[in-house]
This record gives structure tokens, sequence and C-alpha cells, in this order.
């Protein structure tokens, strides 16, 4: 899932959004009044677009959609277990291959309709729909028939392996056994469900954008129901009494306030406006070193150069390796990140799913060779080389340090300029799909715990390949993972596809985030997940 940086950036309305907060809360904090009321106060990064699970891609969003919607399975209090949602239980058939889900009978809309089978069923075929081109769809490739329809090789939705036989049994078929299945379930918000009247209400089944998100119209199934959404200001969310685990859930609602600034962020928990914050100025780090406050998340996310292989020079992959070869990792990270970060010297992140990748030098610092590459391509000293134009998303002093340690790299290893481009993040959604960039700074955390969340980004004609990388080699290795659970045959086809990423350098990766949270120490249950992730159900608040 694709989020636009690690600390985001920089927004003209996030003085605002803090002196609005400051001039509301006299007579005590907000966090106090949020203790005393349940209330939970999030500086969450950007604004959304808007709130439908099939469309929006953001990991910003995340928490917010799932406080509003509930799939199949959720996530436990650690952030990776799996743990009953909408299916009470489910069954698995002995080839692997069927998934019966069985609905609880008090599930509920927020405008007390029940929840059933055919929901999800409406809702899983919206999200292979082509005409919606959800760009998470491909999460769900392993159910029967998904893939060629949301490719649009195939028009007839019956094809897909989904059936609703009873209003309270769900079933999913495959077309090979996926490990990682009930995963992506739980942790990927295209596979909630939609409310079908609303939708088709606004006119939003094959069309993103409408009001069906919108405050006063949005009908969901999760802990939370929508109550107010001012732009640029706050999404209030408070609890619903309908939901089937109401009894459960300790927080009586949540504020989610836009503050696309690190350093406004951090004023605002210092004051007690937030109980978390999901930005963290750099600078800021020795001060909090040793703090309750400050957690630090080792998230399932790489960073990474993208580079547009549909266009010269970086249809070479002998230009690619040379850029890749170029970079000193660790003391890029020292200089920007500090503690904050690690080298990546793969494209995975070592441990995902259990797996290490092995060894790659097309990721590690080697001067020389890169400039051997350079030439062989055409551009010995960097001669003739056009200038790369590189595209930042924000414009945070980490995002501009980035940008000028990588052009100053580039330049001292291989004679290359590089013109840094701060780009707004509609701008750069726009160019990662359009393909109208050169070489992009971008990132890409793990959906869920498994290396295929991370290689999916290569295969050829999956909607997260942003490159336009093809490797037949590569794509051979990602179906062999796919196709069985032997936990050997899937490590060696991971690392053929480490190996062939590390060949082709579609991606050239440069650090891995260990991203700084705050946290107000009156929030109980919070977990540091791989993805921030955690149950709403396990959160509440002390006095």
């Amino acid at each position: 899932m694709r989020t636009p940086t690690l600390f985001s950036h920089r927004s003209w309305f996030s003085a605002v959004v803090l002196a609005a907060c400051l001039s509301g809360c006299r007579g005590g904090s907000r966090v106090e009044s949020g203790n005393r009321e349940a209330i939970l106060y999030v500086a969450n990064d950007s604004e959304p677009a808007d709130l439908d699970p099939h469309t929006n891609i953001a990991s910003d969003s995340g928490k917010i959609l799932s406080a509003l919607f509930e799939g199949l399975v959720t996530l436990g209090a650690d952030g990776v277990g799996v743990m009953p949602g909408v299916a009470q239980s489910w069954d698995v058939s002995p080839d692997g291959l069927t998934y019966t889900f069985h609905l609880r009978a008090d599930a509920m809309w927020s405008n007390g309709a029940p929840v059933t089978s055919q929901d999800f069923m409406f809702s899983f075929r919206r999200v292979f729909d082509p005409l919606v081109a959800c760009e998470e769809s491909s999460f769900g490739y392993a159910i029967k028939g998904s893939e060629a329809f949301a490719l649009g090789r195939e028009r007839d939705p019956s094809t897909l392996g989904i059936d609703a036989p009873d209003p309270h049994t769900f079933v999913l078929r495959l077309a090979h056994p996926s490990p990682y299945l009930l995963g992506v379930l739980a942790a990927a918000a295209p596979f909630m469900p939609v409310y079908r009247p609303l939708v088709e209400k606004f006119g939003g089944v094959h069309q993103r954008g409408t009001p069906w998100t919108r405050e006063g119209n949005l009908i969901g199934n999760g802990p939370f129901v929508l109550v107010k959404w001012v732009q640029n200001q706050v999404i209030q969310v408070r609890k619903n009494p309908l939901y089937w685990n109401a009894a459960h859930v300790a927080l009586n609602g949540v504020d989610f306030v836009p503050v696309e600034d690190a350093s406004t962020q951090e004023r605002g928990f210092r004051t007690g406006q937030f109980h978390v914050t999901t930005l963290f100025p750099i600078s800021k780090g020795p001060a909090y070193e040793g703090s309750d406050a400050l957690h630090r998340c080792k998230l399932q996310r790489t960073e990474f150069l993208t580079f547009n292989v549909r266009l010269a020079p970086y249809s070479d992959a002998r230009v690619r390796r040379a850029i890749s070869m170029a970079f000193d990792r660790r003391s890029m990270v020292e200089a920007v990140f500090h503690s904050f970060a690690e080298p990546a010297f793969n494209q995975l992140r070592p441990g995902t799913g259990g797996f290490t990748p092995p060894y790659s030098p097309a990721f590690n610092s080697n001067p020389d060779e890169a400039r051997r590459l350079l030439a062989a391509a055409g551009f010995p000293g960097g001669k003739g080389f056009p200038a790369v134009e590189l595209m930042l998303v924000g414009r945070t002093p980490e995002i501009l340090a980035m940008g000028e340690v990588i052009q100053a790299q580039l330049k001292d290893a291989l004679g290359i300029t590089v013109h840094a481009l701060p780009t707004e993040e509609k701008v750069y959604l726009d160019a990662e799909r359009s393909k109208h960039y050169e070489v992009m700074l971008d990132t890409w955390g793990y959906p869920w715990n498994d290396p295929s969340a991370y290689y999916q980004t290569a295969q050829t004609g999956n909607p997260n390949n942003d490159s336009g990388w093809s490797d037949p080699a590569f794509d051979r290795a990602f179906r062999d993972a796919e196709e069985t659970t032997d936990p050997g045959a899937r490590e060696r086809a991971f690392a053929e596809q480490e190996a062939r990423l590390a060949d082709g350098v579609p991606y050239a990766p440069l650090y891995f985030p260990n991203t700084p949270t705050l946290l107000a120490k009156s929030v109980r249950g919070w977990v540091d997940g791989p993805n921030r992730n955690f149950s709403w159900s396990s959160l509440s608040l002390a006095p």
C-alpha cells in the first residue's frame, strides 16, 4: 500500500489546525478531556480524498477505514494475528482451495440492516471490477478467476470463485492454495464490505469519488460511525451501538485531525492536543530519547527509487544497476534518519514472513562497478547522461535532505546531475498511475506479513507495478511461490524473485523505516507492530 512518505509533507493549514486546537481547549487539554470522555485524539497525516475502502489506497487512511468498516476477519490485539470479524468462524477444505465463512447473525450495518453474504458478494465483485480499477485488487488474485476479471479478460462476474449460498454463508474458491489469504482479508481495506443500496443511490458502483462516503451519507458496519467531517480540519467517528462487539469497545470515539507537518504534530502532542501522532520531526529525536512517549515501529516497508523502465536511459538495466550501486546507504541513512531507519541492502525487509533474502551486490555501494556499468551503457563519467528528474513527495526536512543526499552521491560517484522535484501527493499519485515520471522516491508498505506482499510490485501487469518492468523468470518464481504451501519451495521461489530484482533493478531499495510515534501514557492497548496495526477493541484510555 502506498503512502506519500515516511514523515509526510508540510501543508499550509497545519498551523491553522493546531491554532484551532489550542484555542478550543481552555480549562484543560484535549488529551485530559479525551481521557475523561474516552475520545481518542489522533494527529493523522493527509486528508483522505474519500472513505471508500475499495479505492482508497493511502496507508494514512487505513485506521479511519478500519474504524468504519469490518471485513470477514480482523486483526488481533497484536496487529498481526487474525481474529473473527463479521465471520464468527470459517472452514478450510483439506486441499486448501475452499474457504467457507459463517457470518454472525448479529452483524448489522449502522442503519440497522443485517450484514449478509450478499453484501460481501457485491463488494468482492466491485473490488475486482475493471471499471472500478482498484489498485489493490491484486491482493486477492488467489481467488479463482479474479485476475482475469480484474484485467478485463473475462467479463462474466459469475466466473469469480465467490458464492453466497445463503445469507450467512460466504464461500471463496481459490485458484491455488494461499497460506496468507486470511492475513490479506484481515489487513487489506479492499476486502471490507460496502452497503450496496447506498453505493447505488449515489452512482458509485463503477465510479470513484461519489458522495456516499460523506458525512450524513456513509453507512458502515465497523465499531464506529462517521458523525462529522470538516474538510482539512477533522474526521469524527463515534461508537456504533449496533456493532456486534460494541460491548468490548472501550472508546466512545476518535477524532482524526489532518496535520501534514511533523513539527506541528509534535508541538500538538507536547501541549496535550493529541494522544497519538503519525509523524515525527527527526530533529526532535534526542529530546525524546529514553522517553516512554517515543515508540519505534519497525515497519514492513521498503523505501526505494522507482525507475520508469519505459523511458530511456532507464530502460537500460545497466543504468539502473549503476545508480543503485553508486549509493552509500549507510551514510545516507545516518545523515538523514539516524536511528529511525536502517539501510536497505535487499528489496524485502529481512524477517518478513520468516524469510531473509540472500545478499545482493546490486544494492551495496560499489562506485567503481557503477562507473563501469554506466560507461558500458554509453555514458562514461556521466557524459551525455540527461539530468535526472527525481520526483519527491512532500517538503519535509527529511525528504528534502534525501533529495540532496541522492543528488550529491550520484554527482560524486557517476557525474550525474539530479533535479529534485518536490511534489504534492495528488500529483505523485497521478504520475504513478499514468507513468508520467522518470525516477521517483517511492515507498511500499507490505499489507500482510508475507514476502508476496512486496514482490507483487514487480509482477508483470500487476496494478502496483509502477516501474512497468517485466521479467518472465521473475513471474515464474512469483507464480511458484503462489502455487505451493511448502515452506522450502516458497523460500527458494522468494530467493529467485529477489535475485531477478537484483539483476533488473526496477527499484533501487534505500532504507527500511523504524517509524517514530508519540503516544500519550493514558493510551492502553497500543502495539508497535510491523504496520502499526491494532484492534480497536483493544484500545482504551486511562485517566
